[in-house]
């Protein structure tokens, strides 16, 4: 294909667009629209797994042990619990180590006196702090754990760990439901503008088809049309989330001081160059969809 001929086909591409301004307008809306959800979506997506990913290398589980248990058994019960699938580290905290801990975070908050004499008579358990590799397998890996003999008590943090990865899913099927609708809305206002176009331009297309211009020469000027309103629908929200998103996490931040306490959303050079071509790409891939079908449907060569 000649350069001369590329840049005839993306001068009508421009030119349809000016030509139904309003058409192109509505489809632009509706694109942007629809990928604006996307951006909120991913956005959401990705902070809510670097939550979870956070939390699955701060909670892990405790295991108590019973007071009168061996060092026979505890390392009997270190070697089984390692053998367990999804642990990645199993550490021994002894009584001591735990009174010893226990003293210390006391003395950072003031109250070091409190635990004075317990080192003759330490009430606290023998205990395994166990590392794993996600958040999901704790349910399986708290069931083996409580058929080992010697376990007093198991701490864990399932429940939230499982709420997290329930919003997670259930804003993920939300989202795809809604992309779904927006996208196929996109299409269908895309067709329209292109069909309007093929109708002002009927009579040309005739004239073209009359001295030997070939299908795809008639075409492409429609399909590059419908891509490049896919392409404007594309970028507008994306560079809007992204020129809002530090306020936002600011703004998150200063109204709701304890979830900075715990959580660290993710900086925005982390998301958006990898949103950024998925909107590019959605965006374009929406618009040559709809032209192509309004071409073969509409346009008789």
């Amino acid at each position: 294909m000649k350069i001369r001929t590329i840049k005839l086909y993306f001068k009508e591409g421009f030119y349809g667009i000016f030509r139904n301004r309003l058409m192109s307008l509505a489809a632009v809306a509706t694109i942007a629209a629809c990928l604006f959800i996307v951006g909120i979506s991913y956005c959401v997506a990705i902070n809510l797994d670097f939550m979870l990913e956070t939390l699955e290398k701060t909670m892990g589980v405790t295991v108590f042990l019973e007071k009168d248990i061996t060092m026979t058994q505890i390392e009997q019960m270190h070697n089984r619990i390692k053998q367990i699938p999804h642990v990645t580290e199993v550490k021994y905290i002894s009584p001591k180590q735990a009174l010893d801990e226990f003293q210390r975070d006391l003395g950072e908050q003031g109250g070091a006196g409190v635990l004075e004499g317990l080192e003759l008579d330490n009430p606290l358990s023998p205990s395994f702090e166990i590392s794993l590799t996600n958040a999901k397998y704790q349910r399986a890996i708290i069931e083996s754990l409580s058929e080992l003999q010697g376990v007093k008590k198991i701490k864990h943090a399932q429940s939230e760990a499982e709420i997290l990865m329930g919003i997670n899913r259930m804003l993920r099927i939300i989202s795809l439901i809604l992309v779904g609708i927006l996208s196929i809305i996109g299409i269908i206002i895309i067709m329209n503008t292109i069909k309007i176009t093929v109708y002002i331009r009927r009579y040309e297309i005739n004239i073209m088809k009359y001295i030997g211009a070939t299908d795809w020469f008639i075409r492409w000027p429609f399909v590059i049309e419908g891509i490049l309103i896919g392409l404007i629908g594309a970028c507008i929200p994306i560079f809007i989330i992204w020129a809002s998103y530090g306020f936002v996490i600011q703004l998150i931040y200063d109204k709701f001081t304890v979830i900075q306490n715990l959580f660290v959303f993710r900086q925005a050079n982390e998301i958006f160059p990898a949103l950024l071509p998925i909107a590019i790409a959605m965006g374009g891939i929406i618009g040559m969809i709809g032209s192509t079908l309004s071409v073969r449907k509409h346009l008789r060569v």
